[in-house]
């Protein structure tokens, strides 16, 4: 595509979307921003941009970029399963999305803003999301993807945490969100949280207490939520297929906290008794003076912010754990 016609293509579809994204008042939510999940109204329900033709051109697009921005899976897992045992689809993604009522499949699409025309969506709503919350997103924010959610009726989204916050738009078919405060230990315990950024994406396990105490967000066409960093959530599609658009992201506060739970991780595997962050200002500034000699200053994505001291933790934690063997009486109590 030549610059002009993606000139073109972008001043059209920003011309198409509507006038406001969202339906709240500037600052509503400040006070729960990436602290609770919240309930959002928006203007994108049924939008061309998520019609499965277009949806099907996105997907082929993304294809050929990768296919890791392709996620294609049976839609028959449950709650309880771990994201390594839900089996992938035998047919392909083209057909398993042109054909989703009847395919039995869950897609994502991942980063959509390689195509323009989702790239402007993008920006509007990051543009807004920063009016809502008060805070400069822009320069919070370290990395942002967009996703799109495409699942055959009666899907379920396995209960699971995410690093990266999030702002999901329901935008054809109904279901069922689950979403549970980030920072209720009953829920979520502190060693699932450490598991999880030590590798183990399916370590915060669902739990008898967990739907009692979720949060129950019904979503349809124009309605959404906000789920904090590491807010558990978990999700069952209606008697239609569903497609959602998110809008995923980290942020400078929550990196930090990353590599708190880290070192905290390892800490626990020498036997220490790790404080969680937040909870002792020089702990949590020596943990991270710690990793920041171990790791480049800026992370290139994701997955390099989340992993990429993982393995040098890992080694200095063996030669670590023999010094201490040596020193069985050793204080282990708050790290």
């Amino acid at each position: 595509m030549t610059n002009a016609a993606t000139r073109a293509q972008t001043s059209r579809t920003s011309q198409e979307l509507p006038e406001r994204i969202f339906n709240h008042a500037s600052g509503e939510f400040a006070e729960q921003f990436n602290r609770l999940p919240i309930a959002v109204s928006h203007n994108l329900g049924n939008h061309p941009l998520f019609e499965l033709p277009r949806l099907v051109e996105l997907a082929k697009t993304l294809w050929t970029l990768g296919g890791a921005k392709v996620v294609f899976q049976d839609s028959g897992a449950s709650f309880e399963n771990r994201w390594d045992e839900i089996q992938t689809k035998a047919i392909s993604f083209i057909n398993g999305i042109r054909d989703i009522q009847q395919s039995g499949s869950w897609v994502l699409l991942k980063s959509i803003q390689e195509d323009p025309e989702y790239q402007v969506c993008i920006d509007r709503c990051v543009a807004e999301m920063s009016e809502l919350t008060g805070i400069d997103l822009k320069k919070e924010i370290t990395w942002i993807d967009g996703y799109i959610f495409i699942a055959s009726p009666g899907a379920v989204t396995p209960h699971h945490i995410d690093h990266e916050s999030n702002f999901l738009l329901q935008v054809h078919g109904e279901k069922n969100f689950n979403v549970s405060d980030p920072n209720d230990r009953s829920v979520l315990f502190e060693e699932e949280i450490e598991n999880y950024y030590a590798g183990d994406l399916s370590a915060a396990g669902f739990k008898p207490v967990s739907q009692e105490k979720a949060y129950v967000f019904p979503l349809s066409p124009g309605a959404g939520v906000h789920i904090p960093s590491t807010g558990p959530h978990w999700v069952r599609n209606n008697d239609q297929y569903s497609v959602s658009f998110s809008i995923n992201f980290c942020m400078r506060e929550t990196d930090i906290k990353a590599r708190i739970y880290q070192c905290n991780h390892y800490l626990r595997k020498l036997d220490f008794v790790p404080t969680p962050p937040r909870q002792s200002a020089i702990k949590d500034r020596l943990k991270i003076l710690a990793l920041s000699r171990l790791g480049k200053a800026k992370a290139a994505n994701k997955n390099e912010l989340l992993r990429q001291n993982l393995k040098r933790l890992d080694g200095i934690s063996r030669v670590v754990g023999k010094v201490l063997r040596r020193s069985p009486n050793s204080d282990r109590s708050l790290a």
